[in-house]
């Protein structure tokens, strides 16, 4: 997470922010990132219209999207794409056009915007030609942002789902059913109840170390646990076992600020269990993946790791329920506030 400030003072340095915030580089895609005069807010990604989505429709749905950020009086514009510029029209104009107008409309006007291929860099709305001039995309590899972001410990490419391969054997599979069936929960809700306890604080104590293979099985298990995954899921955000707040947590309208050293612990405990887990296991620590990436307004990156949830049990409720509340467009709480949203 960033320890100083971040000074923004050109258009390379709005890119690289934007590759370290989504944490890859987009592919025919549309950046949003809304701002609150001159402080940037919340960063959305879409994918690029298709060819059948008409451009008022398209821009609807954008609008919608960018509402959750209620304080927002303008929005930064980039399009990601290898299409070419044809005689002076640049890909995808029309929705472009769309979108400028019902944002300004809406009093959320385009500030600025820029076209960039997987060669160059230029701006996007522009009538004068001498604007519209290619930029080399090592202006932005260059940027003064950039190297402070890199410097701080921020990876432009952090945001590639990671999936690492299985290391244990066909035992573990047995295992973890095994320890499940040890386990006795009466009331799913009694966050006091022994089983409750231990696998909560075995989470807990856990972050920030390598686990050994009896220790990953059983936080895995936990995970297999509906009743015990609920609870750890919202003990990442908050460990506060009020009902009320619990259910807030869950469905992102905790408006409070969460331990962010512990969700990236959380992310990447996640991460090393997934080498003691069968593929055919990962589902439930995918969906944590995506909920917390949720958390921390990456969206793009929650679909995808929601998506290999799904791939991994297609029946699994949890997976499904998760995808839902993440392809609403809906933000949590947290990122709405930049007192309370992850930073770098």
């Amino acid at each position: 997470m960033s320890k100083t400030p971040l000074s923004v003072s050109s258009p390379a340095d709005i890119l690289a922010y934007v590759l370290h915030t989504l944490g890859f580089t987009p592919r025919e895609s549309f950046v949003f990132l809304t701002m609150h005069g001159k402080q940037i807010g919340a960063t959305l990604r879409l994918d690029a219209p298709g060819n059948d989505v008409h451009p008022a429709q398209y821009a609807s749905t954008v609008l919608h999207y960018l509402g959750n950020d209620k304080d927002a009086d303008g929005v930064l514009f980039i399009a990601y794409t290898d299409r070419a510029t044809i005689d002076g029209t640049k890909p995808y104009s029309e929705h472009a056009q769309a979108l400028d107008i019902a944002l300004d409309l809406a009093g959320t006007r385009i500030l600025d915007s820029w076209l960039v291929t997987s060669e160059h860099w230029t701006t996007y709305f522009c009538d004068d030609a001498d604007c519209c001039t290619p930029n080399p995309l090592d202006e932005v590899t260059d940027s003064m942002l950039n190297a402070h972001l890199i410097y701080e410990g921020s990876n432009p490419a952090a945001g590639t789902v990671i999936d690492p391969a299985y290391t244990g054997d066909n035992a573990n599979l047995d295992r973890i059913g095994e320890i499940i069936t040890g386990w006795t929960i009466t009331d799913p809700a009694d966050w006091t109840a022994p089983v409750m306890t231990e696998n909560r604080a075995l989470w807990q104590e856990t972050l920030g170390t390598t686990p050994d293979k009896d220790t990953a099985l059983q936080l895995v298990a936990a995970l297999h646990t509906p009743a015990v995954r609920d609870r750890i899921f919202a003990d990442t955000i908050s460990t506060d076992d009020d009902p009320d707040v619990f259910a807030d947590v869950v469905t992102g309208r905790y408006p409070g600020r969460p331990d962010w050293n512990r969700v990236d612990a959380t992310q990447d405990l996640a991460v090393e269990l997934l080498r003691f887990t069968p593929p055919e296991a990962r589902t439930p620590l995918f969906a944590l993946l995506g909920w917390t990436h949720w958390y921390k307004g990456r969206s793009s990156i929650a679909s995808q790791y929601l998506a290999k949830a799904r791939e991994a049990d297609p029946e699994n409720m949890l997976a499904q329920l998760l995808t839902q509340l993440v392809d609403t467009g809906n933000l949590p709480a947290c990122v709405k506030n930049q007192h309370t949203a992850y930073q770098r």
